[in-house]
């Protein structure tokens, strides 16, 4: 079977969860005999020349075709850049002549931001049967989160997408421009999508962003309405989708699958051990919370022994870094320890007593959660929506108050002083599923849908 595999961005150049298990998928279908291309983007501020948009080359394996995604200008004769990041002409363009000249029997959309949802129009046009996993909130979030400036938890877009205008412009624009912004009322905002069929004052910012944001829902709903399976991998984002009306025409609920490969049995003994070892994975931007973990550790005094190592790529966010650099100061038991290869992931948690997940929005059933599990490494988590769903506290793990970093320092405390629960919560950790055994649901899912599409 010929599959077509699609994802934001991609390995070597980024290394979250979504890239890792699409990169995982694909390798898995390689090594079951089946013909995987890769689609993904790089997202970037210039291109490396003018008009250079695609590029190829192979990564473990995987062929990977790159569209260069020019993030924040103009691509064509598209100069909305909102609508762009659903609507995107010349990706749409080109990958009608890739499915053309590369029939894929599946096309699987692990994530479509970067790339535009587009793509499922040029699928569905071409009769390829399509299954879309969404990995995050971006089907329902420009912004991907569903977290608003403030920190609270935002729902989805109203009805003429005049919050997502307000955050987009708050997150992007000179304070003068939020000023201008916040004199605007709602309904004249929200006015953006009706005058955008009528009147040149659409084309006038902030209307023909707020005509963009408008049309964005209703532009999602109709495209993900094509797609013959959703792969809901989390409660959290069934709801969310089921909320905001984004239904493909069968969804099927199935949690992420990793790679099993190093892992082995514990064998640790915390009694004997010299200090509690921590860990935090993940990226290091202010959403991921590794400020709360870090100053919670500050607030911990010398006893008990306890150290922390952060994983963690510190240019992606550089000004955030930073700050959890001055957080840290000279503790010493704090060690910033840059990345790793992502088929490292077993090594790095089997050498760690606790795994924190401080989270600041609501997780998408994170792959570092279940590989701490795979690992018999207890999990110390946010109390959210996804995270909560398969952290059970005081079972497996231990879930605090989202931001609280004094209740999490009184539970990093406890398990420091208490060597018998760390092991008892690392005892009862539920073995996640496995990549072969995701894959091996995937397929199903595609000889099934392929079957109806003949």
């Amino acid at each position: 079977m010929r599959i077509l595999l699609t994802a934001h961005q991609f390995l070597p150049d980024h290394s979250t969860g979504t890239e890792v298990l699409t990169c995982q998928v694909g390798k898995e279908l390689k090594r079951l005999g089946h013909e995987v291309r890769v689609i993904a983007a790089l997202p970037m501020k210039n291109a490396p020349k003018p008009d250079v948009y695609f590029d190829h080359y192979v990564y473990q394996g995987l062929e990977v075709y790159r569209y260069y995604h020019r993030q924040g200008m103009p691509v064509g004769e598209q100069s909305n850049i909102v609508e762009l990041e659903y609507s995107n002409q010349l990706f749409a363009d080109w990958l009608r002549n890739f499915i053309g000249d590369w029939r894929p029997d599946v096309v699987h959309f692990f994530h479509l931001k970067n790339l535009s949802v587009t793509a499922i129009d040029v699928c569905g046009d071409a009769g390829i049967p399509m299954v879309l996993t969404p990995t995050d909130f971006w089907l329902v979030c420009p912004t991907v989160q569903l977290l608003l400036p403030n920190g609270c938890m935002c729902n989805g877009p109203d009805r003429h997408g005049v919050n997502c205008l307000r955050h987009a412009v708050a997150n992007t624009q000179s304070p003068a421009i939020n000023r201008v912004v916040d004199l605007i009322p709602d309904p004249l905002l929200g006015m953006g999508d009706r005058l955008s069929r009528v009147h040149p004052l659409a084309e006038v910012f902030p209307f023909s962003w707020a005509g963009a944001l408008g049309r964005r829902a209703e532009f999602f709903r109709e495209r993900i309405s094509r797609v013959d399976r959703m792969i809901v991998p989390s409660r959290v984002v069934e709801k969310v989708l089921e909320d905001n009306w984004m239904r493909a025409r069968k969804m099927v609920f199935s949690r992420f699958g990793i790679d099993m490969t190093g892992y082995r049995e514990r064998t640790f003994d915390r009694k004997t051990a010299a200090a509690l070892r921590i860990g935090f994975i993940g990226s290091l931007s202010s959403a991921k919370g590794a400020h709360v973990l870090l100053k919670a550790m500050r607030l911990i005094a010398a006893e008990p022994a306890v150290e922390l190592r952060v994983f963690g790529n510190p240019k992606a966010y550089p000004d955030y870094a930073k700050s959890l650099t001055n957080i840290a100061g000279d503790d010493a038991r704090i060690r910033f320890c840059g990345t790793f290869p992502s088929e490292s992931i077993a090594e790095v948690l089997m050498d760690l007593d606790v795994l924190v997940v401080p989270s600041l929005w609501r997780e998408n059933t994170p792959l570092v959660v279940y590989s701490a599990q795979a690992a018999g490494c207890p999990v110390i988590a946010s109390n959210l929506d996804g995270l909560k769903e398969i952290v059970r506290d005081g079972v497996d793990g231990m879930l605090f108050p989202p931001g609280n970093a004094e209740i999490l320092a009184s539970i990093i405390s406890r398990l420091g002083k208490d060597p018998d629960l760390v092991c008892s919560l690392a005892k009862n950790a539920i073995r996640p599923k496995s990549i072969s055994e995701y894959t091996a649901d995937l397929i199903t899912t595609y000889d099934e849908i392929a079957k109806i599409g003949q």
